[in-house]
């Protein structure tokens, strides 16, 4: 790790001599372009911005004959994907110079900002993939309009990536009123709103003279000021837009949920016209330490209500708190796990009266998320409650993260432990992890004040190279050395102290915490003093700004968890400097040295003077869990008192070797996690890709005409291997003269999809039964029940009627006569062939795509969903091959490519068993889509893992079909409607009649009983 660091520090100052030819280029242009007017600079941008897409797209223009050309493998596609891409980017990196400097100059002329040397060598850096490390204060948010007015101009859009919904609205506004001046257009995407940035002319139109006073009074500010800043952001520029019309701006802002959500929502859509993203060109990740690093261990979730929560969760909380540590359990802090002993199970198994607990697989569930939410997770720590919801605390920021719940049943035990309403488990539909979402991006970068710490991990796992950029002033900030006592007792008096000394100095002072908890302990000792001071936790979110204000103020004592440590900016009040500026109070280490980095960023910034000092004692949980051998030799050989500190010489290298060894065990989770779903990620692809395809064909329909005439009574062989050829080009005959209201239905793209999918089936089916080319009569009998099973008896006998048989019997008794190979598959084809044109005839027009495409895309978007529950079963108990000496994660890959191959057998089957099979009532078209897209409440959220495993299966798009023909009252009595058999018992080792594929004692056993 030294090392690597070494090497960043060697080559830094390299590269930033080495871009010194280009920075002074950008500032040469500085005379020139300030000496235009405004519209002529505008015309010199957009001129800039014609060339450059005139470029771009003769490079894109040339790639897509080639593609439509066929030429090349998958292998030789991405590389050649690769060259377009640094062809592309040679020719914006030309634009670079003339477009800094233009920026630059729309900055100061609508801000009064100018880029500074060091924002321009930020930006540089950013648009070459980097990470820019610059110091809080330093002026990210000017440096980032750089690169995205640059990537911008390639009509690819460009994306930035902010902590939280303020921030993205508050950038985007700011930097609306520089880009839009150029003729950029900028959008904001929030949790639940959009906006598009709009100039004051545009505002006053469509909002009315009401609002003349709001701007004249914001104009009045900034010309005060001397620039404008960005608390003059009151969302008065921005208006409601579509998310469509959000995403078709130049320059995107918005949190990283936000766009993850947003791309598992696209790959789910129905028609290719609800995409709301364009493709993810360039992305800018601000803060990227907080979303890249802390983050990544959340995957995104797109999850939808299972079954209710049952009464196990409340019973196995009460059984939790009748068990005793060590005794019946002992509890593992640094690896985060609970283990129960002999003892413990004995009397777990006593209590609830069962003679093994392990026998049932939900008991044993229960009992250890009832454990784990009692030992691990603890109110005002890891979560708060509020209005009877358990409402979980990010731990890096301290903010409460709205809308996500933990995972695996893990949130209804803390539910359970707190007495409030248990709620539904969910099943999850979609999901991604942070880190492979970021990868989907052509090209990346990252800024924030503290990168270098993780530079290893973001050049492994994201291929980001970190450079420290100096700062524009020196710092001055005293940071003090660490002081450390032997309890917490002790150290919070020592705090207490300090924090009175100082604001009797009249020096502000900012106390940091852990903890909510840690927070309001402190916040009483003040009290009992009679001290004035403020608090800022996730209790008191909603006073935040005002906090902040007065943060800087003399005299103010100022108590805050993480959300101070990050995208704060505290202002000193005049006569602040002169006392020594901001002094900050670490009230104890966190486990991440960049977050107690963040918090000492608050002071110092921008040349201001400040001073720093963190108090820490060896009852804190960093020192307790992972401070290693040393801190005991050490606390044994102390004896002093409470209030006296320890002077130590190894002290300071034992608690920083105890952070990294968190950082450390952080970072292996993380990889891990990388690894594991890099896996899934490779099937993720597979399968939207495969939704694309399907959604793109049906959109550009290429209708390639082969001049086949088939007379389909009379097929040989020879012409239904001709037929089913010319099918691989969209094509059908249209000499089928006795169905020419379908004709033009059978050059639909999910026509010719559904076909080859069924005779594959068949074929599979024939080649399966037979042995040596030939049938026996049992081989025979069961190939022919699996094709009576998979067309209906009418549909089979109106066929066999146009075939020129009499019925069934008659055709059937032909087949099995038939034994040369060949005509016998040309029997099976032929019936297969006309069987499908009767479905064509039999469903209609514009009923029969949309039905055909949804059955499709409901039963990859069924199977994916099961898929994902499996995988998570998979991966829970991988680790277990250890024992066998096998390496987890190589058979994670084997057994999860094995389960994928099987998945998509799966998908084909039973798409070709629903198509046959499925019922359409005569209802209107619009009336059948809303059918078919009906189903239960979807939910957003980001979880530790993935969600719950005892859910029950969907009930499909066949089943929502057959519902299509009876009125329903109201969808509470279409969820209760059941299957009722009509046909004989069905056995358990036979096919499920839900049509997934499986065996029915694994699948939906017992429903059908």
């Amino acid at each position: 790790m030294f090392k690597f660091l070494e090497k960043i520090f060697d080559s830094n100052e390299k590269q930033l001599k080495k871009i010194d030819p280009i920075i002074e280029k950008i500032e040469s242009l500085n005379d020139e372009y300030s000496k235009m007017s405004d519209q002529k600079i505008r015309e010199e941008f957009d001129r800039v911005r014609r060339q450059v897409r005139k470029r771009i797209d003769e490079i894109n223009t040339h790639a897509s004959d080639d593609e439509n050309d066929g030429v090349g493998s998958s292998k030789e596609r991405n590389i050649n994907k690769e060259k377009i891409l640094a062809e592309e980017k040679k020719v914006l990196s030309d634009a670079l110079p003339e477009v800094f400097a233009m920026v630059r100059e729309a900055s100061w002329r609508v801000a009064k900002h100018k880029h500074y040397k060091n924002q321009l060598q930020a930006g540089y850096f950013l648009f070459e993939n980097n990470i820019s490390e610059l110091f809080t204060g330093e002026g990210k948010t000017l440096a980032a309009n750089l690169p995205l007015a640059l990537y911008a101009i390639s009509g690819k859009g460009a994306h930035l990536v902010t902590v939280n919904d303020y921030l993205a609205r508050r950038d985007a506004e700011w930097n609306g009123h520089i880009l839009s001046f150029l003729g950029l257009t900028v959008g904001a995407i929030n949790n639940n709103d959009q906006y598009v940035y709009a100039s004051d002319e545009r505002v006053l139109e469509l909002k009315g003279k009401e609002i003349e006073g709001e701007i004249k009074k914001r104009d009045y500010i900034t010309e005060k000021e001397g620039r404008m800043k960005y608390d003059h952001m009151t969302g008065l520029n921005l208006l409601p837009s579509s998310k469509k019309e959000t995403y078709d701006s130049d320059v995107i802002y918005g949190t990283s949920n936000e766009f993850g959500f947003d791309y598992l929502r696209d790959n789910m859509v129905r028609d290719l016209s609800e995409k709301v993203q364009r493709e993810l060109y360039f992305v800018i990740v601000d803060e990227a330490d907080s979303i890249l690093i802390d983050e990544a261990r959340t995957p995104l979730i797109i999850s939808q209500s299972a079954q209710d929560s049952n009464e196990l969760y409340s019973q196995f909380a009460r059984l939790a708190s009748q068990l005793d540590e060590n005794k019946d359990y002992t509890v593992d802090e640094k690896s985060h796990a609970v283990m129960m002993t002999d003892e413990g199970m004995d009397h777990a198994e006593k209590i609830i009266g069962s003679k093994n607990i392990y026998e049932n697989a939900s008991f044993a569930y229960h009992l250890e998320n009832a454990l784990k939410a009692r030992e691990l997770f603890h109110r005002d720590d890891q979560y708060i409650v509020r209005d009877g919801q358990i409402l979980i605390v990010d731990q890096f920021t301290g903010r409460v993260m709205d809308g996500r719940r933990y995972s695996e049943g893990l949130h209804q035990a803390i539910e359970a432990k707190e007495g409030v309403e248990v709620k539904k488990e969910s099943k999850t539909i979609a999901t991604i992890t942070l880190q492979n979402y970021f990868r989907l991006y052509d090209f990346r970068a990252g800024m924030t004040a503290t990168a270098l710490t993780e530079a290893e991990e973001f050049a492994q796992i994201y291929d980001l190279d970190v450079v420290v950029i100096p700062t524009n002033k020196p710092v001055i900030r005293k940071d003090h050395e660490d002081v450390v006592y032997r309890t917490e007792k002790g150290k919070y008096d020592a705090i207490m102290k300090d924090i009175i000394e100082h604001k009797e100095k009249g020096q502000p002072v900012l106390v940091g915490t852990t903890s909510v908890e840690k927070s309001e302990m402190l916040s009483e000792m003040l009290n009992k003093e009679g001290i004035t001071h403020n608090v800022l936790n996730a209790k008191h979110h909603e006073k935040e700004a005002k906090i902040v204000s007065e943060a800087g103020h003399k005299g103010m004592i100022t108590i805050a968890t993480n959300m101070a440590g990050r995208g704060t900016d505290i202002s000193l009040e005049e006569g602040v400097e002169e006392l020594g500026g901001l002094y900050i109070i670490g009230s104890e280490r966190h486990e991440s040295r960049r977050i107690d980095n963040q918090l000492r960023g608050r002071s110092g910034r921008r040349g201001e003077p400040g001073e720093s000092r963190f108090y820490v004692s060896f009852e804190d949980d960093l020192m307790r869990i992972f401070g290693g051998p040393t801190i005991s030799t050490i606390i044994a050989k102390v004896g002093m008192e409470d209030d006296i500190p320890i002077s130590y010489g190894i002290l300071g290298k034992t608690i920083e070797n105890a952070q990294k060894r968190v950082e450390a065990h952080h970072y292996e989770v993380r990889k891990q996690l990388v690894e594991y779903d890099d896996v899934l990620n490779q099937q993720r692809e597979i399968i939207y890709g495969l939704r694309r395809s399907l959604l793109k064909a049906i959109r550009d329909i290429s209708v390639k005409n082969g001049g086949i005439s088939v007379d389909y009574k009379k097929l040989d062989y020879e012409n239904i291997e001709r037929f089913l050829d010319s099918v691989n080009s969209y094509t059908f005959d249209r000499k089928f003269d006795y169905f020419d209201e379908s004709a033009d239905i059978l050059n639909h793209p999910i026509s010719v999809i559904t076909l080859k999918k069924s005779v594959d089936y068949l074929r599979n089916l024939l080649s399966v039964q037979m042995d040596d080319m030939h049938f026996d009569n049992a081989e025979q009998r069961n190939f022919i029940t699996q094709v009576q099973s998979l067309l209906t008896d009418d549909l089979i006998d109106r066929t066999v009627k146009e075939l020129g048989y009499k019925d069934q019997i008659a055709y059937f008794k032909a087949f099995e006569k038939e034994e040369d190979y060949a005509k016998r598959q040309n029997l099976i084809l032929k019936l297969l062939i006309t069987s499908f044109i009767e479905r064509v005839k039999d469903i209609k027009g514009e009923v029969f795509l949309f039905a055909s495409k949804m059955v499709f895309l409901q039963t990859v978007d069924q199977f994916w969903m099961e898929h994902l529950d499996t995988m998570a079963d998979l991966r829970e108990g991988i680790s277990l091959r250890n024992i066998a000496n096998k390496d987890p994660l190589i058979e994670y890959k084997n057994e999860g490519f094995s389960m994928f191959e099987s998945m998509l057998d799966s998908i084909d089957s039973s798409y070709i068993k629903r198509f046959y099979r499925v019922k359409i009532a005569d209802r209107t078209l619009i009336e059948q889509q809303n059918i078919l897209r009906g189903g239960e409440e979807v939910k957003e959220s980001a979880a530790s893992a993935y969600n719950s495993k005892e859910n029950e299966r969907e009930s499909g798009a066949v089943n929502m079909l057959r519902d299509a023909q009876k009125p329903r009252k109201d969808n509470q009595e279409s969820k209760k409607k059941t299957y009722k058999r009509k046909s004989k018992k069905v056995g358990r080792n036979e096919p499920c009649p839900c049509g997934s594929g499986k065996k029915y004692k694994k699948c939906c056993y017992p429903k059908y009983e």
